[in-house]
């Protein structure tokens, strides 16, 4: 998987603290080895991570660093680094944008990051040609503000164009007719296709500028794009 590494962050909503429950040493003074099939559910897992589409040439379980984009306090786009399964161009977008729905992590929302997709939101990638991704976004249960909605479709935007091969989002309806979206500085309302250079303005301090985009091509009409909805991972 090729990925375009330019930052590292974290997805969030407020800060969460996990409350154990109190322990200590054993009377004898001995620390005392604890078997797994003993420790709390949950104790023993890492952030959540997302399933894809493997790869032909890479090895069964195999995963490489990608980038999702949360939103910090100042309502900043904010990198973070997650691990996702090897796999070809569609799926592994597909894959990012999964874990950008699933949400911040507790560990994520006690550094304070946040995102200002609903609840519930649902990111399909229906398809992806000459370097434009064509995304369905779903309604949540509860759809951001007017004033976060930009910045939600930032986190959409950044997120799949971080992997190299993938250089502008076109969001679609689910008849794959264009729809339009709020698009930065000022949230004017656009149907043409958003790169990661339009969110430049709103990238936290201190995080590298967006890559450059190729030149959209002639024609970028879903409708003539086979879909390509991602076939769910077999047990």
């Amino acid at each position: 998987m090729v990925t375009r590494r330019l930052r590292v962050g974290l997805l969030g909503a407020g800060t969460s603290l996990v409350l154990l429950g109190a322990c200590g040493l054993p009377s004898g003074g001995q620390a005392q080895r604890v078997a797994p099939a003993d420790v709390p559910y949950g104790l023993l897992e890492t952030s959540p991570s997302v399933t894809a589409a493997t790869a032909p040439n890479s090895s069964p379980g195999s995963s490489s660093p990608g980038t999702v984009y949360l939103v910090d306090d100042a309502q900043l786009l904010v990198p973070l680094t997650v691990q996702v399964d090897d796999a070809t161009l569609l799926p592994l977008v597909q894959s990012l944008l999964n874990r950008l729905a699933v949400g911040p992590t507790d560990r994520e929302r006690a550094r304070g990051l946040l995102t200002d997709l609903g609840p519930g939101a649902s990111l399909t990638v229906r398809s992806i040609r000459d370097g434009t991704a064509y995304i369905e976004v779903q309604a949540a249960v509860q759809a951001p503000s007017p004033g976060r909605l930009p910045i939600a479709i930032g986190q959409v935007v950044l997120t799949a164009t971080s992997v190299v091969g993938v250089d502008r989002v076109s969001f679609v309806l689910s008849d794959g007719t264009t729809a339009s979206v709020p698009a930065p500085p000022a949230g004017d309302s656009t149907a043409t296709p958003l790169t990661a250079p339009d969110y430049a303005s709103l990238l936290a301090p201190g995080q590298p500028p967006p890559a450059g985009t190729e030149p959209l091509p002639a024609s970028t009409d879903p409708a003539a794009t086979p879909s390509a909805t991602p076939t769910p991972p077999t047990s």
